[in-house]
């Protein structure tokens, strides 16, 4: 809609200044003629010219507008894929460190209670 106001716009704009350009313009009645019909010929030319390049930038926009889409869609399936992969790949390593946590806090617990026993029998022995 904005588009369309600035081109009704510009047209207006273009008309009056042409109008006002010729009726101050010291030609005959022919030569002002010839000059309003050169002057509407280029003007309906350069509207044309103007349509077929909005029409140009229409399908453009369109087009890469339907590629990104497919590049995107693409680009979340891989990203998926390569999460889902890193998932597999690390899960193995995650299981054997939380078992080798479980082993250490074991080992831990079991020394410390080795050493409350031995406390208890040097204090034992030495009374």
């Amino acid at each position: 809609m904005k588009l369309k106001n600035i081109g009704v716009g510009f047209a207006v704009g273009i008309t009056g200044g042409m109008l006002i350009s010729f009726l101050n313009a010291p030609k005959s009645g022919k030569e002002l003629q010839q000059s309003l019909k050169r002057g509407s010929g280029d003007l309906k030319m350069q509207m044309d010219q103007l349509k077929i390049e909005g029409e140009e930038i229409k399908n453009s926009f369109l087009k890469t507008k339907h590629e990104s889409s497919e590049v995107f869609s693409t680009l979340g399936d891989e990203v998926k894929s390569m999460i889902s992969n890193f998932q597999a790949d690390i899960n193995p390593n995650i299981e054997r460190l939380q078992g080798n946590i479980e082993n250490i806090s074991n080992k831990a617990e079991t020394a410390m209670s080795e050493a409350k026993g031995e406390d208890k029998k040097e204090d034992s022995d030495n009374n």
